[in-house]
């Protein structure tokens, strides 16, 4: 009775140090986290249009020193295609509708950021609190994770290959990145009709579209 005890008691407590050890496991990164609604970072245009469809309009900006064409959806979501590429290269959800894999939305609490992503630092950036990941072999493809100061929860989420700041975009150019570089022959964008002059401009680098 006692052995029959001891074992029962031992069982027990086996399964509380799998289930403990199950539950405080940080997660990770995979591919999935760096596209959205099935199109990846680096998908071509043609990929994005047989996929989300016609969008309501589309607008040429210059976002975060990149000029690329945003495309705009009836339900919020954007994404934007580098125009020297034709690459996708950002996406902007509207966190009221979106979740992204493994039931995360907004509202999600940072122990289960931590569950699906795994541990990562807060950042200061634009006077928020950002938790940024990046892509494994790809450093420049980030997962940004807006977060409430206090508690950690999700307020926002945005996929992003596009500079994160100067830094970071100094890192690109050097590698050649061909998203920071005019077409031969179309410095002034006269080959696309476009007058540069007009298009709306940042006076820096910073990560516009979250929070909106």
């Amino acid at each position: 009775m006692v052995k029959k005890m001891s074992r029962g008691l031992s069982l027990t407590l086996l399964l509380l140090c799998l289930w403990s050890t199950i539950c405080l496991a940080a997660g990770s990164v995979v591919d999935e986290d760096f596209s959205c609604k099935g199109v990846m970072l680096g998908d071509s245009e043609s990929v994005l249009r047989a996929k989300w469809g016609e969008p309501l309009y589309d607008k040429i900006v210059i976002k975060q020193g990149v000029k690329v064409k945003t495309y705009v959806y009836k339900d919020r979501s954007e994404a934007s295609v580098a125009v020297y590429t034709g690459k996708v290269v950002d996406f902007v959800v509207d966190m009221d509708k979106y979740t992204a894999r493994r039931n995360v939305r907004q509202g999600a609490t940072k122990f289960w950021l931590e569950k699906v992503y795994g541990r990562n630092a807060r950042q200061f950036i634009d006077g928020a609190y950002y938790l940024i990941y990046n892509r494994e072999q790809h450093p420049h493809q980030h997962l940004l994770l807006k977060v409430d100061a206090d508690d950690g929860h999700l307020l926002d989420l945005r996929i992003t290959n596009l500079p994160l700041d100067e830094a970071e975009r100094a890192a690109m150019m050097e590698e050649g990145e061909p998203m920071l570089f005019e077409g031969d022959g179309d410095e002034d964008g006269s080959l696309l009709n476009i007058d540069v002059s007009a298009l709306p401009q940042d006076k820096g680098v910073h990560l516009e579209g979250l929070g909106r």
